[in-house]
């Protein structure tokens, strides 16, 4: 089967035959994963401190090892009901643009290696959704995952105007 190049702003299409590092997570239910590149750790989950008048997504701050970090509840950032976090919820330690961010999630599930032939472009649909922030879709035997771009997700994030941190 021949692999499908994703769209030409998206990056180098898919090659069927290269292998890919992704890290596989679940929120609210459904399956999500980010290349393995762009993370520098998972951490179970402890509390963060509040930021005030801070957008929904930003559940707070936390300090890895002396450098304050934010932390993004991911479901809330993807349009879903916010998750609390629990004894199982993870945060993935992510860089995005250049700045550490912390990603809630509900529950780490696997470090993959895939074909990156097997990533399907999402589908086209009118309405509805946003395509803008996915790389792809990958059919598992399990359910469908669906590969983050997190830099799109983030558009922004990392330095407003004259290079100032986000928070």
């Amino acid at each position: 089967m021949q692999a499908q190049a994703l769209q030409a702003d998206r990056g180098p299409a898919n090659v069927a035959g290269s292998a890919t590092e992704i890290i596989a997570f679940e929120i609210g239910g459904q399956q999500f994963c980010v290349r393995t590149t762009a993370v520098r750790e998972i951490r179970g989950w402890t509390q963060s401190t509040p930021l005030p008048q801070s957008s929904p997504e930003m559940m707070g701050m936390m300090n890895l090892r002396g450098t304050i970090i934010p932390i993004v509840n991911m479901a809330a950032k993807l349009g879903m009901m916010a998750s609390q976090p629990d004894a199982r919820s993870a945060v993935v330690v992510a860089e995005v643009h250049g700045s550490v961010v912390g990603l809630l999630v509900d529950r780490v599930a696997d470090i993959l290696t895939i074909d990156s032939g097997t990533i399907q472009p999402p589908p086209e649909m009118t309405g509805g959704y946003s395509r803008s922030f996915l790389t792809g879709v990958i059919a598992a035997s399990d359910g469908m995952i669906c590969f983050l771009d997190l830099e799109r997700l983030f558009e922004g994030f990392g330095s407003v105007g004259g290079g100032e941190e986000f928070f």
